[in-house]
């Protein structure tokens, strides 16, 4: 079988063989080389499917990295804090006017029994809204009883007054000042003379404070 037989000469089957030979070798690249060429153009596709799935999955840089400006992030330099002056402090109490002092006139029990001595007083107060100064010595304070109809003058407490003096207080607002004295039940003159013991009955109580007074209070004394 390898060595050629036949009519024609040895030379001619072996060009025979080898031409088929030959033939057989270009047949089996032909198939190699077709068989690579479709695996190949199906690689394509899959990898082409995977850089797309991989890109669709990671943003663009520009996307995720790039810090976008705000028009709401930037805000004006702070203003310098406006700060009121404080009120200048309050200059020295002025005197007290007639319209914010109150004098109010009292007596510690509705009435008394004849030869008892009878609390009485007064209560100065400031019903202004600021301190103010107010001479409330003793010549001007005065506790007044006075009959029933407020016509005469029974008894003053300055008719026997044995001192004088200034006294200048700094009335605070809504302060009271109570002074106070016991009445004998008796009359009394100027420059302290003849006392006369009262009877029974209504007697009216006043208060006053350089001139300005209280209204009436009402007391009774009896047997």
């Amino acid at each position: 079988m390898i060595e050629p037989t036949g009519p024609l000469p040895s030379t001619v089957y072996w060009r025979r063989r080898l031409a088929a030979i030959g033939a057989a070798l270009v047949t089996l690249l032909l198939v190699i080389w077709i068989v690579g060429l479709f695996s190949s153009k199906e690689d394509e596709p899959a990898k082409s499917a995977n850089a797309a799935a991989a890109s669709s999955s990671n943003p663009p840089p520009s996307m995720s990295e790039s810090p976008v400006a705000s028009s709401s992030s930037t805000t004006p330099p702070p203003s310098p804090t406006e700060t009121t002056p404080p009120p200048p402090p309050p200059g020295p109490p002025q005197p007290c006017g007639d319209d914010v002092i109150a004098v109010v006139a009292k007596a510690n029990k509705p009435f008394y029994t004849i030869g008892d001595l009878p609390e009485l007083s007064m209560d100065v107060v400031n019903n202004g809204q600021a301190p103010c100064i107010k001479d409330i010595g003793r010549q001007h304070r005065e506790l007044t009883v006075m009959t029933a109809d407020g016509a005469t003058l029974l008894w003053s407490s300055n008719h026997c007054l044995a001192s004088v003096g200034s006294e200048v207080r700094v009335m605070q607002p809504k302060e009271v000042f109570n002074y106070g004295t016991k009445w004998a039940g008796s009359t009394s003159k100027p420059g302290c003379g003849a006392h006369t013991r009262v009877g029974p009955g209504d007697y009216l109580l006043v208060a006053k404070l350089a001139g300005k007074a209280s209204s009436p209070v009402v007391f009774r004394l009896e047997w």
